[in-house]
């Protein structure tokens, strides 16, 4: 199944699916420390600057004849010089730490509401989690486009359902200006790593290789899915729940009732699920290009780890997404654009089926590297 081709809701989906499990559980907590407005003003300053990055991942993945995953890219454009081995496999390093950190998060934010639910230790049910996650991206890039489309279109399903419920609720006086630079900052950071599908990006581009014009298309409308889901389940968590914890679907669901409370726990089994699978394969393509082995060793290297990881308990669900939204804006803010600047210069397709035009003057590319710093900073600030 490894060849076939994706359409452009099942590549949408892989966008959509990296990003939406951890946004979703860890946002409204984080926008709770702010009013309204900020928190609007912020959504959409994350999502401009998101896209514009992904946007030109996919111009410059869309300039070479051959799609190469990201750290494949950036050994081409940037570590070509005699000490180019050795950053190259620094940078494959520090996506693999990142990567594990990630879909530890995902175990553990698994766990925990499989525990909610049922009292049983937190190891038995992260193992339970593990199992159904690691699982489909066995059978390669056509099967994980599949389970996607099926986990996003059970995730839209479900998030209208609970807004639905959340109308028989008296909600909460919202404060409308409330502000303060760290929650601020640390809010921001969470969006802009829950937007961040860049890894995703050449599996949508080998996947829609048929028609490449799509490729960008997938990667909006993938966004764009990812920002209005967790957009709203933002915004209802806060008009409805008492207490915003950090894995926002437990009060959410405790405030509409307690058939939210299991519907709840579905979503958020879907919304991990999706996160991990199109994390874990990305994972296991970068392995699999750089080390070249076998494809069901490259699975086994990408989701083994996560899962001992996240029995070790080192970190909650939120230090975990911190930590590996920290890691991720420190990648992308020093690697993306001089490889982007690069690949227009000396990549192979001269004038690909898609172009930035003036989206990519070197105003707009200072403006991403800014916007990864912040993300920097603001997975650093202490909020409790």
């Amino acid at each position: 199944m490894e060849n076939k081709n994706l359409s452009l809701f099942e590549a949408a989906s892989i966008i959509a699916g990296l990003g939406i499990g951890g946004g979703i559980m860890a946002v409204p907590y984080l926008a709770s420390l702010s009013g309204l407005i900020p928190i609007l003003l912020i959504f959409i300053f994350a999502y401009g600057l998101s896209l514009l990055l992904h946007l030109m991942i996919t111009e410059m993945i869309m300039r070479e004849k051959r799609t190469l995953q990201l750290v494949e890219t950036f050994s081409l454009y940037l570590f070509n010089n005699k000490l180019g081995i050795y950053f190259t496999w620094l940078f494959f390093i520090l996506v693999v730490l990142n990567f594990y950190a990630l879909l530890a998060a995902f175990l553990v934010g698994g766990g925990q509401i499989i525990v909610n639910l049922t009292s049983i230790p937190l190891g038995c049910a992260e193992l339970i989690v593990y199992v159904f996650a690691a699982g489909p991206i066995l059978f390669g890039l056509k099967a994980l486009g599949i389970s996607e489309k099926i986990g996003i279109v059970g995730i839209i399903i479900l998030v209208m359902i609970l807004v639905i419920g959340a109308m028989n609720v008296p909600f909460n006086s919202l404060i409308m200006l409330s502000f303060s630079s760290k929650g601020a900052l640390a809010l921001y950071g969470m969006i802009m790593f829950t937007l961040s599908c860049f890894f995703s990006i050449p599996q949508v581009a080998k996947g829609l290789s048929h028609n490449k014009k799509l490729i960008p298309k997938a990667v909006i409308l993938g966004i764009s899915i990812n920002l209005i889901l967790v957009s709203l389940i933002t915004i209802v968590t806060l008009l409805v729940s008492s207490d915003v914890t950090e894995m926002a679907m437990i009060g959410l669901g405790n405030a509409i009732g307690q058939w939210a409370v299991y519907l709840g726990a579905i979503f958020i089994f879907l919304a991990i699920l999706t996160s991990y699978w199109a994390t874990s394969y990305a994972l296991a393509v970068v392995i699999k290009e750089r080390l070249n082995w076998p494809y069901k060793l490259c699975w086994l290297c990408a989701t083994a780890p996560t899962l001992l990881l996240a029995l070790s308990g080192v970190s909650s669900f939120l230090g975990f997404m911190r930590i590996a939204g920290g890691l991720l804006a420190v990648i992308i803010s020093l690697m993306v654009i001089p490889s982007y600047r690069a690949s227009k210069v000396h990549g192979q397709i001269k004038n690909p089926e898609f172009k930035l035009k003036k989206l990519s003057h070197p105003i707009f590319q200072g403006a991403v590297v800014a916007a990864y710093i912040l993300v920097v900073i603001g997975s650093s600030i202490a909020i409790k």
